[in-house]
């Protein structure tokens, strides 16, 4: 009979990792997809983490222990202290698990080469077209745009003297320095700096003759 109790919560226990492994597939699956939805948009990732770092550094370690504390708690309402034994043979959700890690490896290469961002300015590219070729003569300066081409919302337009026509969709603190990082679209662009700034200039290519910047606001 002890035996059989036993093995009884040892199925429950597989049966509660099992649950908990589906559980945290589905989460995984919607933190993979929130990150790609955010990674269409140029520089938004990098103004969403720092500040999750910021937290997850105070946050994890208290919710670690705090998990910690549970299961010691809920351990010792059930049983003596003496009788606490790990089991000899520990489930693992290896079929969870596996999946969980291809779930995270297939995201980690969509975001390697831009797929989402490709996919996003191949739909939204026409609108960028139209403002490129109107604005071709008289965008000498920075101007506001504040026009939504596509999927994006693109608030200044500017052509460099040294070469491209510049869209940025997007602008934000590093959260390190008071310097401002803007990011968008460019076509054709120059290897020596933005109008938007020349500090860590940086140029990824999409397709075509369009590629997305990185640039600091510090000449």
């Amino acid at each position: 009979m002890i035996l059989t109790g036993n093995q009884n919560q040892s199925d429950m226990d597989n049966l509660n990792v099992k649950r908990l492994g589906k559980i945290a597939i589905y989460i995984t699956l919607f933190i993979c997809a929130a990150i790609l939805i955010i990674s269409i948009y140029p520089g938004a990732l990098n103004s969403f983490f720092f500040p999750v770092i910021l937290v997850s550094i105070l946050c994890v370690p208290i919710f670690a222990v705090s998990v910690i504390l549970f299961w010691i708690l809920r351990t010792l309402g059930r049983r003596d202290l003496k009788s606490i034994r790990l089991p000899r043979q520990t489930f693992v959700p290896w079929r969870e698990v596996t999946i969980i890690a291809g779930i995270v490896l297939v995201c980690y290469v969509l975001l390697k080469f831009y797929i989402p961002r490709r996919l996003a300015f191949m739909i939204s590219r026409t609108a960028f077209e139209q403002v490129r070729v109107q604005h071709i003569i008289s965008a000498k300066v920075k101007i506001t745009l504040n026009r939504k081409l596509g999927l994006y919302e693109v608030d200044e337009y500017a052509m460099d003297s040294r070469g491209g026509a510049y869209f940025r969709v997007f602008s934000g603190g590093d959260g390190l320095s008071p310097d401002t990082i803007s990011y968008g679209f460019v076509h054709q662009p120059n290897h020596e700096g933005s109008p938007f700034g020349a500090a860590e200039y940086q140029v990824f290519y999409l397709y075509g003759d369009w590629y997305w910047f990185r640039v600091s606001d510090d000449f």
